[in-house]
């Protein structure tokens, strides 16, 4: 959980939090916020969420990192980058490979989607939500 005053910020923050945990290196935050910039990750969808990723060497393990923000943020649109979405929702992916990369990003968009489960990422514990999120997507 935190708090952001930007896309910028928010991708920042997660990064350092992979950083921290051992998940990447330095380059991966850089690597997100530059790509964000050229391909934007707000999902509209029921409860908007943005999904910043990148694929890059400075991966050491695969993970997410889940912001969970206090006050919403503005992030372009993925389909349409003229139009933002706010989102309190920040799913940053660091997932090593091409099919992999992929087939996790595609899992977890079809899984924002969910009402429900979004529903129970905003109002669970944060340190339950982990738990929560392998059990829903392996």
């Amino acid at each position: 959980e935190g708090e952001a005053g930007n896309w910028e910020e928010a991708i920042a923050l997660c990064a350092k939090k992979m950083e921290e945990s051992g998940f990447v290196d330095k380059s991966f935050g850089r690597a997100c916020i530059e790509r964000e910039k050229d391909y934007p990750t707000g999902l509209p969808s029921e409860i908007p969420v943005a999904i910043p990723h990148c694929k890059v060497d400075g991966i050491k393990e695969n993970c997410v990192c889940l912001l969970r923000l206090k006050e919403a943020i503005e992030f372009k649109r993925m389909d349409d980058d003229i139009e933002s979405i706010q989102t309190k929702m920040v799913f940053n992916l660091a997932i090593k490979g091409g099919d992999a990369h992929l087939e996790f990003l595609q899992l977890l968009m079809q899984s924002v989607m969910d009402k429900e489960m979004m529903g129970i990422c905003m109002e669970k514990e944060i340190d339950k939500i982990p738990e929560y999120l392998e059990k829903k997507l392996g």
